[in-house]
Order: C-alpha cells, then structure tokens, then sequence
C-alpha cells in the first residue's frame, strides 16, 4: 500500500479541484448515502465506519445529517486535510490513520454501516487483499449490519479500456487548477496505471503541472460480489446510478 499511501498523501491538497464544488459535493453525497441507509435499515443506523475517507468527502456529509461516524484513511495527510474540514464545516468525527485491510484494534466497533467510496477498493490489486479489507470490514460491522461500496463501472470500460479523463478547471481567475487523468493500461491484465496531472496558475498567469500516479484493478461487479460473499456477506446487489443519483454503481451487502 506504499504506492497508494504515497499517491493520496500528494494528491491531499488538490483533491477538491477533482469537484465543481467540493462543500455541495460533501452534503449531497451524505443525502444519498442517508437515503440508502434509511431504506436498507428500516429500524435506523447510528454508527458509520468510512474505511476509506480521503479528505473526508462521505465522513463529513454523514456527520453533518447526525450520524455518529468514525473515518480512516491510509494516507496520513488524507487524513489530517479531513481533519481540517470537518472542522471548517462544523462536523463532528474520530478519525485513524489506518489500513482497510487491518482496521482492529484502531476502530472501535461494532458499526451498523460501513462504506468505501470513490473507487478505494480498485486499488487492491491482489485478489487476496481485496478479500482482506472486505474481512476487515465485515469484522468491524454488527450482526446484519449494512457495507455500501461504490466503483467506477468497469463491465462497460473493460470493454473499451478508454485511455483517461478530459481536463477540468476550477477556482477563481489567478488561481485556477486543471485536473485530468491518464489511463495506461497493461496489456495482459485487467489493470491500469492512472496518471493524475494537476495545473496550478499563479497569479502572474504563468502555470506549474504536477504528476501522481497509482495502479487500479479493473473489478467487475461479479468479481467484487464473489469477494464480499467469500468473506462471509449476504443479501449482495448492486444499486445502479440512475436510482441512487450517485456517480457510481453501489455494492450493497449484509454482515452474517
């Protein structure tokens, strides 16, 4: 998880050029995942494990509808820009610098939901980690309780294997940040290595460019639903975009 580490704890400070509006995006997202919660635990939920923050996006829409949540992250300065925000938005959350696939003993469960948002399983490459985190989770959850997870839809792009994202630019005039994203796939294997280049403008007009990169595994829907049953879940579906309003397909799923 070196790599992933390295690649987060760089990207910390511009993640929110990856967003229109990164405060909109946090409170909406929240109300999505609130919707899911309230529909999938009719009795309701109270505790949140976010296995996978980032700078917070999920943790602080959560916290701010009422949700006890707890947030962890591998990346320490994912974390500590978490920290900063919550805080900045009046959210109220424990957060731990930790592995998704070695939660206990930094988490203090058990949790009615736990999520991992935004394509952060992908990065597991190794089947054998992927069941890891997925253990890890399920451990840190109540009896039934509830694992949301989201992808990128990789049944439709593995049959395209589309080389990266346009660019976007956001903030004011002086100060504006261009993101885009390449995708190098391997030839073999369903697996990519992502190049993330972020512009910055100074306020002389001139620019500057930085380059993160990371390697994702392209998961289907059937191989990450394998690996959530294999380690004990049940009751598994898929949520689709077009009912959730989430950017992403959703894996849902019961602990035992």
């Amino acid at each position: 998880m070196d790599e992933v580490t390295a690649f987060y704890d760089e990207l910390a400070e511009d993640y929110t050029a990856l967003f229109a509006d990164w405060d909109r995006s946090c409170r909406r997202q929240g109300e999505i995942i609130d919707a899911l919660v309230r529909s999938s635990l009719p009795k309701g939920a109270r505790t949140i494990l976010d296995a996978t923050c980032g700078i917070g996006t999920q943790a602080i829409g959560l916290a701010l509808r009422g949700y006890d949540v707890t947030a962890t992250d591998v990346s320490p300065a994912s974390v500590e820009r978490a920290r900063r925000e919550a805080a900045r938005l009046g959210a109220s959350i424990t957060f731990e610098v930790a592995d998704v696939r070695a939660l206990a003993p930094l988490v203090s469960g058990p949790f009615d939901v736990a999520i991992t948002f935004d394509n952060a399983l992908p990065h597991l490459i190794e089947p054998s980690d992927l069941q890891a985190a997925l253990r890890s989770i399920r451990v840190a959850l109540a009896g039934g309780g509830l694992l949301l997870a989201s992808i990128r839809d990789y049944d439709a792009l593995l049959a395209s294997r589309p080389v990266g994202e346009p660019p976007r630019m956001a903030g004011p005039a002086g100060s504006r940040r261009v993101v885009t994203q390449v995708w190098e796939w391997e030839a073999d294997e369903p697996v990519y290595r992502l190049h993330q280049f972020v512009l910055h403008e100074r306020p002389d007009g001139s620019w500057s460019a930085r380059h993160l990169n990371a390697r994702y595994r392209a998961l289907t829907r059937a191989q990450l639903a394998a690996a959530a049953e294999d380690v004990g879940f049940r009751e598994i579906r898929w949520l689709e975009t077009i009912a959730t309003g989430f950017y992403q397909p959703i894996l849902a799923a019961r602990a035992p």
